[in-house]
């Protein structure tokens, strides 16, 4: 089992939180040291003018908490927790001038390099093709000219006037949702769920090519030899994070990625059986990355269907030829809106080519008919399940979800051999200093790749099997979830049975799974006095559970000097302890004035760091940084403590 351990940053962070619960609770121990002013000298007394008091005020702070965390990660012994990814509000994502175009079939419009429309508000505008498969009969055009998001729609309704133009679709962004020996194999509570061990009696799978669309994947210990030549379609260099647009180099460079596709590729196939790490859905698939999410954590549509299509081994114009076809591709990704013409149209290709198409239902905890990919024909779309059996409290739902798979829910703590652990996916990612890590994620992301795998293993052992049969096989061998799913009907055929799916049998009661608890999260406001803390003006809220992104409001502050931060008391103890997730608010809040409401001061969820990590080029870097001085400030330390 791993020990969690923790970098100065977080110790202090832990010391602080800790004396201030302790102290405001009237528990055993003492919080951060007060200090005595000395006795000044004495004066001649004066006798003050009478001054009218000023009226008290208080003030009210209040934001978002995402829970447990998208930053942070650790090494090869300490797993971190991250969380699920949800649609951003506000707006489709959609980039003004470009434009997604399918022709009508037998037509050259392809071969255009350049297109011109006319419209009475914005004039004549002039349109690029920038990439795309003529094979496909889809192609990318820019405007030259900047286009408001307004001109923007107008010029594609022209565009639909163009001869040979069958449908346009504006671009847009989407977002980052036998037993083996592996040490961290007793933390995969979702393997038993899906009765997995029986099925690896069966068989461990065959060497079938997925493919992972998604942000990259990282050399890893535990995917070596189980990776393929892959490709990156990052086209824009600005977001490409390597200089440059398209290339045959599919490395995730982390940013705010969190390394998800390493993740993803290690549900699917990380090496199994090697006595390290973690263990892979399917011990005999190949991975081909595909790299189609920039360093935001985020891609366009036009890059990620340009990565679909070479995947599944579909020429796309200026682009090596893929020598390794994949028969699976997993999209765990997506965004709000209707399923466009443009992913109609690669989706049925990808089905006319026999190749599988599995896609994550997204985060939002709504009807999955809002969200695409997920909302496509010709996909199996996967809804995600929490380590109790339920539908996860993000995961979407409704008539159009196919089946379920464990996604995670850190809201929870798993207990294994005596420890609480986060009830979330365990996979591959790589941790700040650059090493081989895992991490817990939540989303339906990650349960995704566990049909991906799934369907790995089934079609290495019944290989002719056609997208349609796959799809109809995992639904046949799901056990339905009932009133487990919360929300009627919205939970497909179920979750899916391995075991079923493989030997054609009904599926059975699912593995019980480790104890289940939930787990109290606490915000505070912690008073700064100067260098000291004073629990006596701080204030203390719990969170309510039932989604990973729950509001917070911390009511009557005085004015002062405050430290936001949040904890999550993953083994109940009442305690803060290195390994639970933990937030901090980068700056120090100073409330003056007349009193008012404070929002927006949103916290995310972290992970405790492995001693001496690296927390250079991160998002986290810039937030320890803060939190470092801060805590500095509070207890007086010159930063050259060590953990304990």
């Amino acid at each position: 089992m791993p020990v969690f351990s923790a970098p100065l940053t977080r110790y202090l962070t832990l010391a602080v939180l800790t004396g201030a619960l302790l102290s405001a609770c009237g528990g055993g121990g003492s919080g951060p040291s007060q200090t005595t002013p000395a006795t000044p000298a004495p004066t001649t007394p004066v006798t003050p003018a009478p001054v009218t008091p000023a009226p008290a005020t208080t003030f009210s702070v209040s934001g978002i908490l995402t829970f447990p965390g998208a930053t942070g990660a650790a090494t090869d012994d300490t797993p971190a927790v991250h969380a699920a990814r949800t649609t951003p509000a506000g707006g489709t994502g959609e980039i003004p001038g470009e434009y997604l175009i399918v022709t009508r079939p037998g037509l050259s419009v392809q071969g255009l390099g350049t297109l011109t429309v006319t419209t009475p508000d914005v004039g004549v505008t002039t349109l690029r093709r920038v990439t795309g498969s003529s094979a496909a009969g889809l192609a990318l055009y820019r405007s030259e000219q900047t286009l408001s998001a307004p001109q923007s729609r107008l010029v594609a309704q022209a565009l639909l006037g163009q001869p040979g133009v069958q449908a346009v679709t504006p671009n847009r962004r989407l977002q980052a949702l036998a037993t083996p020996n592996d040490p961290y194999y007793p933390l995969q509570w979702q393997y038993p769920a899906l009765n997995l061990p029986a099925a690896w009696n069966r068989t461990t799978g065959a060497a079938v090519t997925v493919a992972v669309v998604d942000s990259g994947v990282v050399p890893h210990a535990d995917l070596r030899d189980r990776t393929l030549p892959g490709m990156d379609f990052v086209s824009d260099p600005d977001l490409a994070g390597d200089g440059n647009g398209v290339d045959p180099d599919p490395t995730d460079l982390g940013g705010d990625t969190d390394y998800h596709g390493t993740h993803v590729a290690g549900s699917v196939a990380a090496h199994t059986g090697n006595g390290r790490g973690v263990a892979g859905v399917s011990w005999g698939a190949r991975i081909v990355p595909v790299r189609a999410l920039d360093t935001t954590g985020a891609g366009s549509l036009a890059d990620i269907l340009d990565g679909v299509l070479w995947a599944a081994g579909v020429p796309v114009d200026g682009v090596p030829e893929n020598r390794h076809p994949a028969r699976i591709v997993n999209l765990s990704l997506g965004g709000p809106g209707a399923c466009s013409a443009a992913e109609r149209r690669v989706f049925a290709e990808l089905r006319a080519r026999q190749v599988v198409t599995v896609v994550a239902a997204g985060n939002d905890d709504v009807d999955v008919s809002t969200s695409s990919p997920a909302n496509c024909a010709d996909v199996i779309t996967v809804g995600a399940t929490g380590p109790d059996g339920r539908r996860a409290p993000y995961s979407n739902h409704g008539a159009r979800i196919d089946v379920m798979a464990p996604g995670g829910n850190s809201r929870l703590s798993v207990s294994v051999n005596g420890r609480a652990y986060p009830g979330g996916i365990l996979s591959t990612v790589r941790d700040q200093g650059g090493q081989d890590a895992y991490a817990f994620m939540d989303g339906t992301s990650m349960a995704a790749p566990h049909v991906a795998g799934a369907a790995a293993l089934l079609l290495g052992q019944e290989p002719t099997l056609t997208p349609d049969q796959v799809r109809a096989r995992l639904r046949a061998s799901a056990a339905p979830l009932g009133s487990r799913c919360d929300v009627s009907g919205g939970c497909g055929a179920g979750l899916i049975d391995v075991n079923a799916l493989l030997s054609g049998q009904t599926p059975t009661a699912p593995a019980p799974t480790p104890p289940v608890t939930n787990t109290a999260v606490v915000v505070a406001a912690l008073f700064m006095d100067g260098d000291t803390l004073d629990a006596s003006r701080s204030e203390f809220t719990e969170v309510p559970g039932g989604t990973l992104r729950p509001p917070y409001t911390l009511r009557n502050l005085k004015a002062g000097t405050y430290l936001v931060a949040a904890w999550q008391d993953t083994d109940d103890d009442g305690q803060v302890d290195d390994g639970e997730p933990f937030g901090v608010y980068p700056d120090p809040l100073t409330l003056s004035g007349a009193g008012r409401a404070l929002t927006g001061i949103d916290l995310t969820m972290e992970a405790a760091a492995v001693t001496g990590a690296s927390l250079t080029g991160s998002v986290t870097a810039e937030r320890a940084r803060h939190a470092r001085a801060t805590l500095r400030a509070m207890t007086g330390s010159d930063g050259k403590q060590s953990t304990p």
